[in-house]
């Protein structure tokens, strides 16, 4: 699936050169405006309220990239992680945040992007469905397991309709059932 950033700026935090031009020629083909790259986190942390989303390494030269981390997530700005660190060295405020380990394609770090990006603030869960049929289908490569588990994610939705929430935090809401759907057993959903 090609991803389309419409316009939006996106930050590239990478000190590796080779790295970060594959992922702003990705993200050029898909018509976002590319923002660094960035080698230096004190430049990164200069462009970050200019951005609208951003795709991070985690070991910026020799530093952890935490701090803008959490600055990306006091501006609302979207991000995910797309390094070769390992993610069990990640602290526990990362939890819900998208992971891809290299070498892995930067496409992938996109579509999950691109799928953070949407704006959620209008939708309601019937439009959120092709989302999260997206997003499972990163989970499964098997069209009916991915279904399947979108089917679960709305059902724990129906059992706790009572906590429903609006706007941007319904999507995230439903991504969270759906990762919790993952964790309770991922054998169910597979042929």
């Amino acid at each position: 699936m090609q991803c389309d950033f419409r316009r939006k700026r996106v930050l590239i935090v990478e000190d590796n050169g080779l790295a970060a031009a594959e992922i702003a020629f990705a993200l050029e083909a898909a018509n976002a405006i590319v923002v660094g790259p960035c080698s230096d986190l004190d430049d990164a942390g200069m462009q970050a309220r200019h951005s609208d989303l951003a795709v991070l390494d985690i070991d910026i030269q020799g530093r952890t990239s935490f701090a803008l981390a959490d600055r990306l997530l006091q501006l609302d700005v979207p991000y995910v992680f797309f390094t070769g660190y390992d993610r069990k060295l990640l602290p526990a405020r990362f939890a819900k945040i998208d992971y891809i380990c290299k070498p892995l394609s930067p496409g992938i770090a996109l579509q999950h992007l691109e799928t953070l990006s949407r704006e959620l603030a209008s939708l309601s869960i019937v439009e959120l469905v092709p989302m999260l049929r997206q997003q499972a289908r990163m989970h499964f490569s098997d069209p009916l397991a991915a279904d399947r588990l979108v089917e679960r994610a709305l059902q724990l939705a129906i059992d706790d309709s009572g906590r429903l929430p609006h706007g941007r935090d319904l999507g995230r809401w439903l991504l969270d059932l759906m990762d919790h759907a993952m964790r309770s057993g991922r054998s169910q959903f597979l042929n």
